[in-house]
């Protein structure tokens, strides 16, 4: 029995060295289809650029006007109408529907990056709800480096104007609540919710707007930026691009603030930082992290 079984063993252990080499073959010829592929490709792809392949302009430096080369590196260009910008909608994309299911209040807390963050998500958000959107209020906290502690007001940093007319087919905005709702939220008799960093589109549609549909109002409480996922699910793409609307349109800082901003940053910071958006000066960097929650325009 136990000669038997240590030949079923190294039966066994033979077919698995079979199917080993097998797969490795197999595996070296896909690797040298592809190589032989990509040689190929290559070959085609260099052939084709004229203008930008090294050959063709040192081999045959010929730039007369009635040349080949003249005309196809001096001709114009190709015309970019077809080419919509990112932050425009696309396909089938209404205004905001008539009747809102309520008010989303906003109080936002932290520095200029997150602030600029929350403000775009939580448009997004009073889109997703069908809900209209108070101006947020931005409030000072300990992290807030830079901003006044006296300022609660949105049109202390941004131009409240342009913020409600760039919005006005995606979103319904208004300055304040109703006196009845601010009466109501001084003693605190409206519904509040901490909003969690990064939260799901799952979590407005499912927790807070059954509470805003019953209460005609919400209030989001959001601190250290970015109430809303970075990345949507495919089917809410037109979310995404608002969020580029807000942040390439919507948002735009007071002139009263960017001149006095941009005096200080000429004096403070090296003449490569000057050309930043105000925003972006306070911290090295945040350029980048911008374009890369927001997408490019």
């Amino acid at each position: 029995m136990k000669g038997e079984g240590k030949m079923m063993i190294k039966s066994k252990m033979k077919w698995v060295g079979l199917v080993g080499l097998v797969l490795s073959a197999f595996s070296l010829f896909v690797h040298f289809l592809l190589a032989r592929f990509t040689e190929e490709g290559i070959a085609d792809y260099q052939s084709s650029v004229t203008i930008f392949s090294w050959r063709p302009v040192f081999e045959n430096p010929d730039f007369s006007k009635n040349s080949p080369s003249h005309k196809r590196l001096w001709s114009p260009v190709r015309r970019l109408e077809s080419l919509h910008p990112d932050a425009n909608p696309r396909g089938y994309y209404t205004d905001p529907r008539s009747e809102s299911s309520g008010y989303v209040f906003v109080r936002i807390q932290g520095g200029f990056h997150e602030i600029r963050n929350s403000i775009c998500d939580v448009v997004v958000i009073s889109r997703l709800l069908n809900a209209t959107l108070v101006i947020p209020e931005i409030q000072s906290t300990t992290r807030s480096k830079g901003i006044s502690s006296q300022f609660k007001s949105f049109a202390y940093l941004y131009n409240e104007d342009n913020f409600m007319a760039a919005l006005v087919k995606d979103v319904k905005v208004v300055k304040t609540l109703p006196q009845n709702l601010k009466d109501a939220r001084k003693l605190k008799n409206i519904p509040s919710f901490r909003v969690p960093n990064s939260a799901s589109p799952y979590f407005y549609l499912h927790h807070v707007l059954p509470v805003l549909n019953k209460h005609g109002v919400v209030e989001l409480v959001v601190s250290d930026g970015g109430c809303l996922q970075a990345i949507l699910p495919p089917h809410l793409d037109e979310y995404q691009r608002l969020r580029c609307r807000v942040a390439f349109h919507a948002l735009r800082f007071r002139q009263e603030s960017k001149t006095l901003h941009f005096e200080a940053i000429s004096v403070t910071l090296p003449a490569r930082a000057v050309g930043l958006s105000p925003d972006l000066t306070f911290k090295e960097g945040s350029a980048f992290h911008c374009i890369a929650f927001y997408g490019t325009h």
